[in-house]
């Protein structure tokens, strides 16, 4: 059986991935031709954004005039070149309202969302969707082997994926 995340081929009847881990136990690869595409498909396809990154120290308000001069919904947090954390516009709202006089000078790190929840650019779509889903997260960092930020992944480059390729499948059975 053919692992849905990282395409290894598995002996029938496993119930783990022997390369990456996956639960096999759940894929039905007898599913419609939507759900395979994003089972088969790795984040790569996605094209994943050059990730917009500021360091611990910088202020909350000069991370958010980064994301409204950008048009972006997040930040990545780094501290020498490593992924700490991620701070989005959610936690602008929830975390930095309540008394913004004093949160904006405050350093975002104070405010982001630590060890932010990562894909590679291997990984499949369904494994993001459904890491995106459990955690409530609008964006996900895709980073490298060794774990640095390479790419950002929105629900918006989900949905534009699925979009299209729900039109391509459309026009295919027409």
């Amino acid at each position: 059986m053919l692992c849905p995340d990282c395409g290894h081929d598995n002996i029938a009847g496993v119930d783990l991935c022997e390369e990456c881990g996956q639960t096999l136990v759940l894929f039905d690869s007898a599913g419609d031709e939507l759900e395979v595409s994003i089972s088969r498909h790795p984040i790569d396809v996605l094209n994943p954004r050059a990730p917009a990154m500021v360091g611990t120290a910088t202020s909350t308000r000069d991370a958010v005039g980064e994301m409204v001069e950008r048009g972006i919904g997040c930040l990545l947090v780094e501290q020498n070149g490593a992924l700490v954390g991620i701070v989005t516009e959610r936690d602008i709202l929830n975390r930095v309202s309540a008394d913004p006089q004093r949160c904006l000078q405050r350093p975002v790190s104070e405010f982001m969302t630590p060890a932010p929840e990562t894909i590679t650019r291997q990984d499949s779509i369904a494994y993001a969707l459904h890491a995106m889903d459990l955690g409530g997260y609008r964006h996900i960092p895709v980073v490298d082997v060794d774990g640095r930020p390479i790419g950002i992944i929105s629900v918006r480059d989900i949905l534009r994926f699925l979009a299209i390729r729900f039109a391509q499948l459309r026009s295919e059975t027409e």
